[in-house]
């Protein structure tokens, strides 16, 4: 485990988080700490995850960057997905 490669992972995950929070910011909308907390988490999941699977030791620290912040956002898309999926299951159960 590299802690350099564990890191420059995570730094592509906030990198990702901050992009969203500016276009946000300039679409007017209010802070919302929960969910640059969520992409955060993921961020620092995907991270551990590439070092405990020796992911992070074949690449460059440029090309973990980029790497991390596609894999945080692959990642939140897909667990939006499964979320709003569930969602709509569930409200067609109960009605």
């Amino acid at each position: 485990m590299n802690l350099m490669s564990i890191l420059a992972i995570f730094i592509g995950g906030v990198c990702y988080a901050l992009a969203g929070l500016l276009k946000n910011y300039a679409r007017g909308e209010r802070f919302d700490p929960s969910k640059i907390s969520k992409t955060l988490i993921i961020a620092g999941v995907m991270a551990a995850m590439n070092s405990l699977l020796g992911l992070d030791s074949y690449r460059g620290l440029e090309r973990l960057i980029v790497a991390g912040a596609g894999q945080t956002m692959l990642i939140e898309y897909l667990l939006k997905i499964i979320h709003r999926f569930l969602e709509s299951r569930s409200e067609r159960w109960l009605s």
